[in-house]
């Protein structure tokens, strides 16, 4: 069964087997919560350590060290990421595998139904003895003991399976014991990551984390638990044990900053931004009040995790609840989730059945179906950081909402699995996008010694009525089939659910209006927030090089901002990716999905419709030209042209800007299909590659013209050329106009600025542009 992620379910767009959204993940140690939540655990000045003292010149001719870099996430943040992929790509095999035998073993939709409500029920019974705990103990300890935990409890399962032994009550009794195990893993890791990264961080370290749940638990997991069913149902289950255990093992590579004491019984600590005003303890006047009714914790200087044997797990938990409660924000904000999980929910327990029954799908199918809803919940985790800072946090919300709704009212009314699955991808992105807006939040305005309990008490809100929703679906599912035909009976948790939520929006915008619901910036960040585009103003490509005489000459101006959070780049590989999918989705409906065809030599209707094709084009399907370059082959195919753009754009992005850096993706892929209609005219082609080419040419020649290091340009253009003339059947042609078109254009942005150059910066990629479409239209006149 997979793990459930944090906050909102996606469970309202259907077919998903709980929510999607970022790993859990915690607080910063040593990172003082003040009235904002952003003070920086580093020193007062960014200055290394061996930097001379303030009035001290150094000798001339002294080499200045370059500036240490502020924007990384570091090696620890990174082994918690590869943990937490690992340990959800386990889980979203299972995803599949444990709907699948319950299916196979009762096709009672109520006993079916059970099977989520088992798994959810640990969020209403060990929510808050979880979050004591947590606030207690090392957390990477916890983390890599839950993940054992599993690994033996599925391991179990399979061998169970394996003696033909197994019964719906066994897969009950695994369900609970796993989603019981889940509840501590997931507070803990959402409470370790503040410990990881600085505060400015925490947004963007939630959006990668989000990146891994759905790459591996939403996107990967469930095809693979798929296949796998294809082959033995005991085969997914021990696949899922062995994960479990390589993520216990990458969790000792965490490494995190000490724990910061709890601070003394009255001590003054500022209210949490957000919070409403008021004589309320945590929100209120005093914050010497608001921490003696909220806490009784350890002297100062003293680790919280390392003596809490004074204090009874009720008294702590007692305490969080105090601190939650007198909180308005967090507790209107907990009490919304938990509402909108329990309208989301009301699908889960049926899912599989209305997969099975109304879309026809197989078990393969229905796990590449799983997987179409992970590619919009990895282009929302990347898409997250942009939209709030463009729109803000309280619009975000409300498009969020607007679109659950929509989806599962959209899903109830069709019988097409192309729909269902165009209808998942929005919604699962959209869900993912409120998790990363909310967890990163509550992580700024919570206390560090408090947030272990205050996240427990806010996900038993949010998570608690998980499993009364899958029961809520099972029974009207059960009773609405002698009132309706069993199809209409399937449908209704879709209409409910939607409905149900649309009226949390009415609420929202009628009463939510504090905190992170406000459209006053500063009562959602606090005054003096900077945002992470201000914290991470200089990315490392635009770090200062050490050279001797203490300066480095100007860059060019590229127009790129220098920004680390990359939306284009993680814009485009989700269409292509999401595009992929949609052709597996086929290809799976009409002829069954071999693995073969998955990897290698999909070929679709959709690759019929857009693929490169000169007669299509001589009879007008000139769209070709363009939509070519974003089809591929099977996942091969895709995954090498993904890896190379996602290599050579995370270091152009940054350097181009959000404008330049796609027009010259496009405009190089454009070159690429209009040479192929003209050298290769009967050719079949599709891909990626004429567009990366251009954006490799481009990276060598601002890595050059900035004075940098070009290996990475060199590598990736030293292995497009080989294996373009190396692989029978690559497309020659193609890849030699993106090279020569990403070149073109980005030399027009290496121009020098200032007056009437500007102006020739922009004329060459529209002198581009207009020249490409002349060579086209002579070639189709002609």
């Amino acid at each position: 069964m997979r793990e459930p992620a944090p906050e909102v379910s996606t469970a309202g767009t259907v077919v998903t087997a709980g929510p999607t959204g970022p790993p859990p993940v915690g607080p910063a140690a040593g990172t003082p919560h003040t009235a904002t939540g952003t003070k920086d655990p580093v020193p007062a000045t960014d200055a290394p350590p061996d930097a001379p003292a303030a009035g001290h010149q150094p000798p001339a001719g002294a080499v200045r060290p370059a500036p240490r870099r502020t924007d990384r996430l570091g090696t620890g943040f990174w082994a918690l990421f590869a943990a937490m992929f690992v340990a959800n790509l386990g889980s979203g095999i299972t995803t599949v595998a444990f709907p699948w035998l319950a299916a196979d073993l009762t096709r009672d939709p109520l006993l079916l139904a059970g099977v989520g409500v088992a798994a959810e029920l640990p969020w209403l019974l060990f929510s808050l003895p979880a979050g004591v705990l947590v606030d207690r103990y090392e957390h990477r300890r916890l983390i890599s003991s839950t993940h054992l935990g599993r690994a033996l409890v599925v391991g179990l399962l399979a061998v169970v399976l394996f003696a033909d032994v197994a019964s719906i009550w066994v897969v009950y009794l695994v369900a609970f014991t796993i989603g019981a195990l889940t509840v501590l893993n997931e507070n803990a890791t959402q409470t370790i990551l503040p410990r990881i990264v600085r505060p400015s961080q925490l947004n963007r370290a939630n959006s990668n984390l989000v990146l891994a749940d759905t790459t591996g638990g939403v996107f990967l997991g469930p095809a693979i638990g798929g296949l796998l069913l294809t082959v033995a149902v005991t085969l997914p289950f021990a696949v899922d044990a062995a994960l479990y255990l390589l993520a216990a093992g990458l969790i000792l590579l965490v490494t995190a900053s000490a724990r910061k004491a709890a601070p003394a019984t009255g001590a003054a600590t500022a209210p949490p931004v957000g919070t409403a005003p008021g004589p309320v303890p945590a929100a209120g006047a005093t914050a010497g009040a608001a921490e003696a009714t909220a806490t009784t914790e350890a002297t100062p200087g003293t680790d919280p995790a390392a003596a809490p044997a004074g204090r009874s797990l009720r008294t702590e938990m007692a305490q969080g609840a105090r601190y939650f409660w007198n909180h308005h924000v967090l507790r209107q904000l907990g009490i919304f989730l938990g509402l909108l999980n329990l309208a989301s929910a009301i699908i889960l327990g049926t899912q599989v059945l209305f997969a099975q029954e109304i879309l026809n799908l197989n078990a393969a199918q229905y796990g590449v179906l799983f997987a179409v809803g992970a590619v919009g919940a990895a282009a929302g985790a990347g898409l997250a950081p942009m939209l709030e800072s463009r729109l803000g946090a309280r619009r975000v919300l409300l498009l969020t909402l607007f679109g659950n709704s929509a989806v599962s009212l959209t899903i109830g009314f069709t019988s097409s699995a192309l729909l269902v699955a165009f209808a998942l991808t929005v919604g699962a992105g959209l869900a993912v996008v409120w998790n990363v807006v909310t967890i990163s939040y509550r992580q700024r305005i919570v206390p560090e010694h408090m947030l272990g309990r205050v996240n427990s008490i806010y996900r038993l809100l949010a998570w608690g009525p998980l499993s009364v929703g899958s029961l809520i679906g099972g029974l009207v599912v059960k009773l609405g089939e002698p009132l309706l035909s069993r199809e209409s009976a399937l449908r209704a948790p879709l209409f409910l659910s939607g409905a149900l939520t649309a009226v949390l929006i009415c609420y929202a915008l009628i009463r939510l209006r504090d905190g992170i619901w406000s459209r006053d910036r500063n009562a959602v960040y606090g005054p003096d927030d900077p945002t992470s585009e201000e914290e991470d103003g200089m990315a490392e490509d635009q770090l200062t090089d050490e050279r001797p005489g203490g300066t480095a000459p100007p860059a060019p101006a590229f127009g790129g901002t220098g920004g680390a959070d990359r939306p284009i780049l993680k814009t485009l590989i989700s269409v292509n990716v999401l595009i992929a999918v949609a052709g597996l989705v086929m290809i799976g409906l009409e002829e069954g999905l071999t693995p073969a065809a998955a990897i290698w030599d999909g070929v679709s209707p959709l690759h019929l419709a857009t693929e490169m094709n000169g007669p299509a084009v001589d009879r007008g399907e000139v769209w070709r030209l363009v939509s070519s370059m974003f089809v591929h082959y099977g996942l091969a195919h895709l995954v090498a042209n993904m890896v190379m753009l996602g290599l050579a754009g995370w270091k152009l992005e940054p350097l181009l800007g959000s404008r330049r850096f796609p027009e010259l993706y496009l405009l190089s892929g454009l070159g690429a299909g209009i040479a192929t209609y003209l050298f290769t005219h009967d050719a079949l082609t599709a891909g990626a590659s004429g567009a990366n080419f251009g954006v490799f040419a481009a990276l060598l020649l601002v890595c050059l013209k900035l004075r940098r290091r070009s290996v990475l340009a060199i590598v990736l253009l030293a292995f497009g050329v080989v294996t373009t003339f190396a692989i029978p059947g690559m497309a020659i042609a193609a890849h030699i106009a993106g090279l020569l078109v990403g070149t073109v254009v980005a030399a027009g942005y290496a121009l020098p600025t200032g007056d009437r150059r500007d102006r020739l910066q922009v004329a060459v990629p529209v002198g581009t542009l207009v020249v490409l479409l002349l060579v086209a239209v002579v070639a189709l006149l002609l």
